[in-house]
């Protein structure tokens, strides 16, 4: 094990912060469950049926986030989900209510479709 340890110096070029003292690193940061229910408007009524899928509301999904009780993987699959939901909105230039979010039955996974 003491093999593979690695000696952090300034002459590393691998690590960036290290060579370069004064340069800043940002933390990434996502946005609260507030912005979330910003950009979806809330589900009115099922627009499109797909099949063996159920269609989920933004704002329920926002919800789940604030809940202490759901899983870790359940909470990064909603914000994997509205996070691509927010890059097909920005890519395509189109309307937030256009997103709709679908939950399969099996595997219980949130995809992001486009109506």
């Amino acid at each position: 094990m003491k093999d593979q340890i690695i000696e952090v110096s300034g002459q590393c070029p691998t690590f960036k912060q290290i060579s370069r003292p004064n340069a800043k690193t940002v933390p990434a940061s996502y946005p609260d469950a507030l912005f979330w229910m910003q950009v979806y408007p809330p589900l009115a009524d099922n627009r499109t049926t797909i099949s063996n899928a159920r269609t989920l509301c933004p704002w329920s999904m926002a919800a789940e986030l604030d809940d202490a009780g759901i899983p870790a993987y359940r909470r990064a699959n909603i914000m994997d989900a509205l996070k691509s939901g927010l890059k097909t909105i920005r890519q395509y230039d189109l309307p937030p209510y256009r997103i709709m979010f679908a939950e399969d039955y099996a595997t219980r996974k949130i995809s992001v479709w486009v109506e």
